[in-house]
């Protein structure tokens, strides 16, 4: 049964990993500049997020090597990506700082720093894997990224007047501070910290919180996130999930209608076939810190043989909320869940589609740009993005080969665009969606020029 986490601080943690950094620090001597990443180049790209005016990309560098003394988010400004991507496709020129992919010749790569909002972006902790955007309105934003290396929530802001991050009083490109990095629940010394391995999350910005899952415990995390005021580690529930041999996490997180009154967040775990979906209530009213309630679950029975999925890696919603997209690596597939409303009102949750997929999924978005929605599925293995239209069940409509180690993804339907990050190659690929053209479902465009890394 889930129970709510009270326990008393936790023990140091990241004991191997600090192990890792001291080695490193042992074996040479180098100055903080020498350490400080830059500031205009992309290393080791993971979580990708498009702000809700589809102005800019925000991209999260994990720093998985630990070859700088921090990770960093970048500001990619996509009305200039757009630019060169109307050049190239205008003319057959490769622009100016880009060069025609010697193996895809409708593919130009190009230097990433052109293209980055200078001064804008922010540093962070090591390893982050997913970020959520808040919208405060106005165009001014609220980035919510789980950094597994400290661990801890980070949040930055983002204001429009200034077209910068910002998480501390350093000024540009300044590493977050404490006040901005959420360490324990409700700060207070009785309670406890965050768990390890933050690793998904979801942000609802009208109800002002986000919930965060977390890879190795079954645990979720709900963050107050007042639109005037600071966040806050208000809750947190374990046991969502059973172990199987020892292993347990939960990984993909989503709401079914975000932004509306009562949304109901469904969490999915990479050691059982079961969804768990849960409520945010204010038991104590509107200014009070929020909770979570477990509500309903149900199985992914319908998917793979016998026992259905038992990793179900993330999860995503068609508009409305009447479809759920669960994505899974055991089995390889695409399960199409309907979530529609019963006469009583809570959610059908029945599995009534899906599809085979490729070997280890990493991220899922939902985009329609005028022929239907489309899944579109990164394939880390392979190197693809699966494209899946849920129509009638679901099947695989499109296979784009994008780059080594697709990870994040994120489209943008007003740009008719999808945005991809390439892990082991320090690239985003661009990915046309325009319905009928010639390149549709291909790689136009690479954002910044491939240097592999070992996997």
């Amino acid at each position: 049964m889930p129970s709510r986490l009270t326990l008393p601080p936790a023990a140091p943690r990241m004991l191997g990993m600090l192990g890792i950094a001291g080695a490193l620090a042992a074996g040479c001597t180098a100055s903080s500049e020498e350490v400080r990443p830059p500031d205009d180049a992309l290393f080791f790209p993971t979580a990708v997020a498009v702000s809700p005016d589809e102005s800019v990309l925000f991209v999260m560098s994990a720093n998985s090597e630990l070859r700088y003394d921090s990770a960093a988010v970048s500001v990619v400004d996509l009305d200039a990506v757009d630019e060169v991507v109307d050049a190239w496709l205008g003319t057959g020129q490769p622009p100016a700082g880009c060069e025609r992919d010697p193996s895809f010749s409708e593919t130009i790569e190009c230097d990433e720093a052109p293209l980055l909002l200078a001064g804008a972006g922010a540093r962070t902790g090591n390893f982050a894997s997913t970020m959520a955007v808040q919208d405060l309105g106005d165009g001014d934003l609220r980035l919510v990224i789980p950094v597994r290396g400290d661990p801890s929530v980070t949040w930055i802001d983002w204001r429009a007047a200034d077209r910068a991050l910002s998480c501390s009083d350093g000024g540009g490109f300044a590493l977050c501070d404490d006040a901005h990095r959420l360490t324990r629940l409700r700060e207070d010394a009785d309670l406890a910290n965050l768990p390890d391995e933050p690793f998904g999350v979801f942000v609802d910005s009208v109800n002002e919180f986000a919930v965060v899952t977390h890879l190795t415990s079954g645990t979720a995390t709900l963050v107050d996130l007042p639109r005037d005021g600071t966040p806050v580690l208000a809750d947190a529930i374990t046991g969502l999930f059973a172990s199987d041999n020892g292993r347990i996490g939960a990984v993909g997180v989503a709401g079914r209608t975000p932004d509306q009154p009562d949304d109901r967040v469904y969490v999915t775990s990479r050691t059982e076939g079961r969804v768990q979906t849960l409520t945010v209530a204010r038991p104590g009213g509107e200014d009070a810190l929020p909770v979570l309630v477990p509500a309903d679950h149900f199985f992914l029975d319908a998917i793979g043989r016998n026992e259905g999925s038992t990793d179900a890696r993330a999860i995503a919603f068609g508009a409305g909320g009447d479809r759920a997209y669960v994505v899974n690596r055991e089995p390889p597939s695409v399960a199409v869940v309907d979530t529609s409303l019963t006469a009583t009102g809570v959610p059908r949750n029945v599995v009534i589609g899906g599809t085979d997929i490729c070997r280890d999924a990493s991220a899922v978005a939902v985009a329609d740009v005028g022929e239907g929605e489309r899944v579109l599925v990164t394939c880390q293995t392979d190197g693809e993005v699966y494209v899946v239209d849920p129509a009638a069940g679901g099947s695989v409509e499109r296979v784009a080969i994008v780059g080594r180690g697709p990870f994040g993804v994120a489209a943008a339907p007003g740009r008719r665009r999808l945005y991809v990050s390439n892990f082991f190659e320090n690239t985003i690929a661009v990915i046309d969606l325009s319905p009928g053209a010639v390149t549709q479902y291909r790689v136009v465009m690479r954002i910044g020029l491939r240097e592999d890394q070992a996997p």
